[in-house]
């Protein structure tokens, strides 16, 4: 992909204009768009209630919102141990209005939040060297626990080496490959210190909050997909969508010097391309080519009826 773009934008392997971090950037980028459009990754989270809790964080690789009902409304599974039910979202500004104080046995909707507070950064010194083979290193720290504190994903700052780069993948709780850029070696050695930033979450806001402790909420989602920043790495994408990955990253690399005009040529393409990805990612043998829902928005609340 790195070759398809330099050549898309007439540059050499040597030019000064791209360069390997900014253009992993834009491609992961392009991926991300790609993916929340045509919804084409998902994943699954299982949460156990706690009593009277409103608010459960979801994890670190949400995108967007995928499964729903024969209403168009977006649904959860929740299982109470002997039923299962089908909480509906609603917007977050109408669950404010509402203000619901009292607990149920069962919540009625669900709506997505910010979390109020960042994620605290994890810090320290590594335990054994890292080197660098085709563009990844791990991090080592035996005291660590990444397993509970890091995603795929997160920044990460090596202090000793002065370089920065992507968490790429956690392999254990004292273990974590990454991609680093812009330092003396981009690579770890014993006793280099770290930082990584842990990406923003967002949070399952139930309403009511339930009354129960124990009960299981499924909640399905479009997932980002994980990053690539090396060579020896793939997007879980179908490769032939990656082209079009390709025009929104030489897109952003136009823009960014300044000449719309090429970048909006590319941007078209990308725009065409998910057109038609659209229709063959949509398609089932039950589905007509035209709908009519007579379904109607009700109360402001985007509910249907």
């Amino acid at each position: 992909m790195l070759y398809q773009l330099r050549n898309l934008l007439q540059e050499s392997s040597t030019s000064s204009f791209l360069d390997d971090r900014t253009s992993y950037d834009f491609l992961y980028e392009a991926a991300c768009e790609l993916v929340s459009t045509l919804r084409l990754l998902t994943a699954s989270q299982t949460i156990t209630t706690v009593a009277t809790t409103s608010k459960y964080n979801l994890n670190a690789d949400y995108l967007c919102q995928y499964v729903r009902n024969d209403s168009n409304e977006y649904v959860l599974k929740y299982y109470n141990g002997s039923g299962y039910y089908w909480p509906s979202y609603r917007d977050e500004g109408f669950i404010f209005q509402e203000n619901s104080t009292s607990d149920a046995s069962i919540p009625n909707n669900f709506t997505i939040v910010d979390k109020a507070t960042l994620p605290t950064n994890v810090t320290g010194t590594t335990s054994a060297a890292g080197a660098a083979v085709a563009g990844e290193c791990t991090l080592t720290d035996a005291t660590a626990a990444f397993t509970t504190y890091v995603a795929t994903g997160d920044l990460v700052h090596n202090s000793t080496d002065v370089s920065d780069g992507v968490v790429v993948s956690v392999t254990s709780a004292s273990a974590v490959v990454t991609a680093l850029f812009g330092g003396t070696n981009n690579d770890w050695t014993n006793a280099d210190a770290y930082v990584i930033v842990p990406q923003t979450r967002r949070q399952l806001f139930l309403d009511p909050p339930s009354l129960t402790a124990g009960h299981t909420i499924t909640f399905q989602y479009v997932a980002k997909p994980n990053p690539v920043y090396s060579d020896h790495r793939s997007y879980r994408i179908p490769s032939h969508y990656m082209p079009a990955v390709v025009k929104y990253a030489a897109w952003l690399y136009k823009y960014r010097d300044r000449e719309p005009n090429f970048g909006d040529g590319w941007y078209k393409y990308w725009e065409t391309q998910i057109r038609k990805y659209q229709a063959n990612e949509n398609r089932s043998p039950t589905r007509q080519r035209f709908g009519v829902n007579f379904s109607r928005n009700t109360y402001g609340d985007r509910s249907m009826r």
